[in-house]
């Protein structure tokens, strides 16, 4: 990191860069050019790049415009980010969908104890049969 990008642990919180995660999103989850985003949120490309260059990029309804602009939540993931102390989840799940995957887990459980036990008995068989045939 060189010593224009260096960020303060005070400016950056919880390690939480705005700018660069809305930046990193541009360049790699958009076909938008930076130039092109400034214009439609009627800023210039140098007010555009200040504010990606900073750890809050600007405002709260300048993270709106952004978000909408992008179709992109920026403001929940970041809240989530202070919410675990700076300890970044890859996907966030409702109680509802949790329930749906652990229910399917539940039934998967079943299946694999269910099918286990037939392999054991057609093991089972098989070797009686080898044993019968080699008498």
């Amino acid at each position: 990191m060189d010593n224009n990008t260096k960020i303060d642990s005070m400016d950056a919180p919880f390690g939480l860069h705005m700018g660069k995660t809305i930046k990193q999103f541009i360049e790699k989850e958009t076909n938008f050019t930076k130039t092109l985003v400034a214009m439609k949120l009627g800023l210039t490309r140098t007010c555009f790049s200040s504010r990606l260059s900073s750890p809050h990029y600007g405002n709260i309804h300048d993270l709106i415009k952004i978000s909408i602009l992008l179709e992109k939540d920026f403001i929940s993931s970041a809240l989530a980010l202070v919410r675990n102390q700076g300890v970044a989840s890859t996907k966030m799940f409702s109680e509802r969908e949790l329930n749906e995957v652990q229910t399917k887990l539940a039934l998967t459980e079943k299946k694999l104890f269910e099918k286990d036990r037939e392999l054991t008995l057609t093991h089972e068989l098989l070797e009686k049969y080898r044993l019968v045939a080699g008498a």
